[in-house]
């Protein structure tokens, strides 16, 4: 893979839109991306594992942090990159979700992620693709539009997951580095970390969390075991014998054996219960025995008492048989004259109305006639049809009283509207007023602008100079911080020019111990030699046979491990000296460096610049500031002006609007004052004539109704004396008297009618009874009643021993029902929980051995955890790959070993042996010089990287990414080091190294600058 170019658009401190050519940065192989701690160098790499897996490439990092703090609230943050695979050009652009605020109302909305992803289809369209900052696609189909789909076409065009592709673009040196220096315990960490092998620690978690579960399950079924067979002895009421048995089986887990002897106890239960099932059944067929004979005893004795009851009531019937006949007979008479009568009262009251409607009919025409004598005449009979001459009179008047509706209202309203017609004309004159008052103030308004506009300009003159102070401001601040820097880096100068100087003496001194511990171990080895000597074995040195003058030891003899001991320290003294004059040069540059930056300045002087351009800076702020209020101002003094305007000229319309109004006012008001005169006449309103028109129609209507009410009476009352006539010929009766006497109280009738259904009632029931079954043949005397009697109470004492003895047996079989119902079901219950113990106890064994086997418990094997394993695994392939680098890097001088001892508190098998050709000795990787540390390092995060990449089929990154380990570098090495990558780049890759180092710059051309401004805002320059 192979990446050409990457376009950012607010993306972490890069507020705007910065790109980066990688085409052009890699024409030499190699480019630095540069810039201090903190200014953006890993957002640029974030942004090209954000761009094709919507992920940063910090596996604990969020990917909220993609979006820049200081992007536009409304603009969404970009990620435009255009890359390579062996698959084609493609180019792929992101945006991460973020809050922007509502179109509509206040708050804000969620704006969702958004991905797209093209297919350029020939190198000759990449020009364009890279040119449209839009995203419209120019020269490319889009593949996918989705955020799912975008991540699969990128797995399928890339070869690799984030987690392998973080490993091989950006390689983990420093973390390598790191396990180099690490101690056995944080090794493991280290190593997890990089090679992401996190889900193996978590598969040993969970597998212990199993192995625990698995212990609980196994109890838990035991207990369960326990309780069933608690409750299965004490339903069947075991003897202690048994039940010991059965607790024994069970404490032993011979589920077999439990399950035989509960068997038998169960069997033998069952069997009682039928037993005194069948003993309950014979008892209940004796009990209905002596039932149904205690019911025919009953059933007898009760149809002597029903025959008897019945010989009484027909007996009583008779006697009461004359007086409800002359009872049936005078209701009869009742029922024909009530109807007779109802219409003679009818005819009656029909009467009385006639007289009455006559009678209302001449006192309406008397109190007519003083105000309306002609409607009273048209009552005369000679008149052809009263009613309706009197209906024409009441329109009459009613139509005239309408007409003079509207006009009543128009009188009534006359007052008032002359009233507010004067009223408006003296607001008329007051608005007038105000129309001249506004056009004066507009005249005042333009030399008042005129002083705010000469304000405006002198505050913006005196601004101009702002951003020229700011700099100037930001100068000092800097020349500020290098002054003082450079102050205290004296002091760390001195101090470490103290260290080197001291700790060159002591190699020097650990120097001659050695030496003169070897002159001396030389002088005295003719001692050694003679001290291994026997006779007749030849001399190592002349080799003779002979020894007549062996050398005797010397008091101050030197042995080989006081050499070796001397050698050692003269080493780790050397190597002391080393670390110190490195870090003496380091200082020296840093204080040369800030020396520059600060020029002739000191702190002092350079505090007194940057109290004068503070000073420069807020007085020019402050104009700015001034001249902002000014500008706001004078808007507002012209909207002010601008909406006075509007108002005077709306002012004018209305008042010439208003007095054509008051003139048609007036001209309307004086019409209806005419009509008003006219139509009044001689009344003295027209409301006065309106009520006489209208009481006259209330006159004619009111005798009008008097007429048909009379009509209507005389009329009824005729109807009604003809079928009174009809109704008395009709019953038989001779006369009205007569109709009204056989005419029952309501009292004496209802008495009657009681009577009568009385004896009704009683027939029936005679008649009933005497039809029920064997009633009729029932003898009913005094000797077969005693009978009867005797006969019933010997039945029912039979019938109270038999439900006795059936009761007794019914409760000895439900209660050995109920033991056999319970034993079953605890059987049932005992024979699951045994079920459960088997079960349980099977797959717990599995979970339990290979929790032991993973977390390294298990008997067999070498008891390793599964995660410690993987990383040995992991690591063993790595070493493999890395040393055919290191083989590169060192001139086959170091070689790199898993250490399967037991180096340090704990057995991990995680730790490095480094072996030196040089001298054939291993050593440990703390031993190991920061030239040497940093080509281990790099040889093991490019041997990962081999790794993965195979791991992936073979996937080439034709682009990749060396971060941090730089500053540990002595120039010397560092020119080394930087030669050593170039070797990457011979077989077309493209290597950028991440670094603050300022001594990178002169060793690599191509470079990408990043620096952070006062503002936090950061921005990138790229020299190719």
């Amino acid at each position: 893979m192979k990446l050409h170019h990457l376009r950012m658009t607010g993306i972490g401190p890069f507020a705007g839109t910065v790109e980066i050519d990688f085409a052009a940065l890699g024409a030499s192989g190699t480019f630095l991306l540069e810039g201090p701690t903190g200014s953006g160098k890993s957002t640029i790499l974030d942004a090209i594992v954000y761009a094709l897996y919507g992920q940063v490439a910090g596996s604990a990092t969020s990917a909220d942090r993609i979006r820049s703090q200081f992007a536009a609230p409304t603009e969404p943050s970009i990620v435009d990159l255009v890359f390579e695979t062996p698959s084609g050009l493609h180019r792929v652009r992101r945006s991460p979700e973020f809050q922007r605020p509502k179109l509509r109302g206040t708050g804000t909305t969620k704006e969702q992620a958004k991905a797209l992803m093209w297919r350029i289809g020939s190198p000759q369209a990449l020009p364009a693709a890279i040119a449209d900052t839009a995203g419209a696609g120019d020269g490319s189909e889009v593949i996918a539009s989705r955020l799912d789909e975008v991540g699969r076409e990128v797995q399928r065009a890339v070869g690799l997951t984030r987690e392998q592709f973080t490993q091989t673009v950006l390689l983990p040196q420093n973390e390598f580095a790191r396990f180099l220096r690490a101690g056995t315990g944080e090794r493991q960490q280290v190593l997890q970390r990089v090679f992401g092998t996190e889900t193996y620690a978590a598969v040993e978690k969970q597998l212990e969390e199993m192995r625990k579960q698995a212990k609980r399950q196994v109890d838990a079924a035991q207990q369960t075991l326990g309780t069933a067979l608690a409750r299965f002895t004490e339903a069947v009421a075991l003897e202690d014998e048994d039940s010991a048995a059965l607790t024994e089986h069970a404490a032993a887990l011979r589920l077999e054996s439990l399950a035989s002897a509960a068997d038998a106890q169960l069997a033998q239960v069952t069997a009682r219960a039928a037993e005194t099932a069948a003993s309950s059944a014979a008892a209940q067929e004796v009990e209905q025995t002596a039932r149904t004979a205690a019911e025919a005893a009953r059933t007898a004795r009760t149809r002597i008492d029903r025959r008897r009851e019945l010989d009484q009531l027909a007996t009583r019937l008779e006697t009461e048989k004359p007086e409800v006949t002359k009872a049936s007979a005078a209701l009869e008479r009742d029922e024909t004259a009530r109807p007779v009568v109802e219409v003679l009262r009818r005819r009656d009251t029909a009467a009385q109305a006639a007289s009455a409607a006559i009678e209302a009919l001449a006192a309406r025409a008397e109190e007519t006639r003083p105000a309306h004598p002609d409607l009273v005449d048209l009552l005369a009979e000679q008149a052809e049809d009263p009613a309706a001459a009197l209906a024409a009179a009441a329109d009459e008047a009613t139509g005239a009283a309408g007409a003079l509706k509207d006009l009543v209202d128009l009188e009534t309203a006359l007052p008032e509207r002359e009233k507010q017609l004067d009223a408006r004309r003296e607001a008329l004159t007051a608005r007038e007023e105000q129309l001249k008052a506004a056009t004066v103030r507009l005249e005042e308004r333009p030399a008042a602008r005129g002083a705010l506009v000469t304000a405006r300009e002198e505050a913006r003159t005196a601004a101009s100079g702002l951003a020229e102070a700011r700099l100037a401001l930001a100068a000092a601040q800097d020349v500020l911080k290098a002054a003082t820097a450079a102050d205290a880096q004296v002091k760390a100068v001195a101090k470490a020019k103290e260290t080197a100087e001291r700790s060159l003496r002591t190699a020097r001194a650990r120097a001659e111990e050695e030496a003169t511990l070897r002159r001396r171990r030389f002088a005295g080895i003719a001692a050694e030699l003679a001290a291994d000597l026997e006779d007749d074995s030849a001399c190592p040195v002349c080799g003779s046979h002979e020894h007549p003058h062996p050398a005797d030891p010397s008091e101050d003899a030197v042995s080989p491990e006081q050499v070796e001991a001397a050698e050692t320290a003269r080493r780790a003294a050397e190597q002391a000296q080393a670390a110190d004059a490195q870090a003496l040069a380091l200082a020296e540059r840093e204080l040369a460096a800030l020396r520059e930056d600060a020029g002739e300045h000191t702190p002092d002087t350079a505090h007194a610049e940057v109290a004068t351009r503070t000073a420069a800076v807020t007085a020019a702020t402050t104009a700015a500031a001034r001249a902002d209020e000014l500008e706001t101002q004078l808007n507002a003094f012209d909207a002010e002006t601008e909406k006075a305007t509007r108002a005077k000229e709306a002012l004018a319309l209305d008042i010439a609007r208003e007095r054509t109004g008051i003139d048609e006012t007036g001209r309307t008001l004086a019409a209806d004052r005419t009509r008003i005169d006219e139509a009044r006449g001689e009344d003295g309103s027209i409301a006065a004539r309106r009520r006489g028109h209208t009481a006259r129609a209330r006159a004619a209507t009111a005798l009008r109704e008097a007429l048909r009410s009379r009509v209507q009476a005389e009329s009824s009352a005729a109807e009604l004396a003809a079928e009174a006539d009809r109704a008395l010929a009709a019953s038989g009766l001779a006369t009205a008297e007569t109709a009204r006497a056989a005419v029952l109280p309501a009292q004496e009738r209802t008495r009657l009618q009681k009577q009568v259904q009385t004896r009704a009632v009683d027939e029936t029931r005679l008649a009933d009874g005497l039809a029920e079954d064997g009633i009729a043949d029932t003898v009913a005397t005094d000797e077969a009643r005693e009978q009867a009697e005797a006969a019933l109470v010997a039945a029912g004492e039979r019938l109270t021993a038999a439900q006795t003895a059936a009761r007794e047996a019914a409760g000895l079989a439900a209660r050995s029902a109920g033991v056999a119902q319970r034993a079953g079901s605890a059987r049932e219950a005992l024979a699951a929980a045994s079920e459960q113990v088997r079960a349980v106890g099977e797959d717990a064994g599995v979970v339990v051995r290979v929790a032991d086997l993973a977390t390294g418990r298990s008997a067999d094997g070498e008891r390793v955890q599964l995660s410690t394993y993987v990383l040995m695994w992991r690591l063993d392939a790595v070493i493999d790959a890395a040393n055919a680098r290191l083989a590169l890097f060192s001139g086959s001088e170091l070689e790199l070993q898993r250490d399967r001892g037991a180096r340090g508190a704990r057995k991990t098998g995680l730790d490095l042996l480094v072996l030196d050709r040089r001298t054939d000795q291993v050593r440990v990787p703390e031993t190991l010089s920061g030239g040497e540390t940093f080509f281990v390092s790099l040889a093991l995060a490019l041997g990962l990287a081999d790794i993965v990449m195979g791991e992936a089929g073979g996937v080439q990154m034709e682009t990749l990414f060396i971060d941090e380990g730089f500053g540990s570098l002595d120039p010397e090495t560092l020119e080394t080091v930087v030669r050593e990558i170039g070797r990457l780049t011979e077989s077309g890759r493209t290597v950028g190294i991440v670094s603050h180092v300022g001594d990178m710059k002169s060793q690599i051309a191509e470079q990408i600058h990043v620096r952070r401004g006062a503002d936090a805002r950061s921005t990138l320059t790229v020299t190719a």
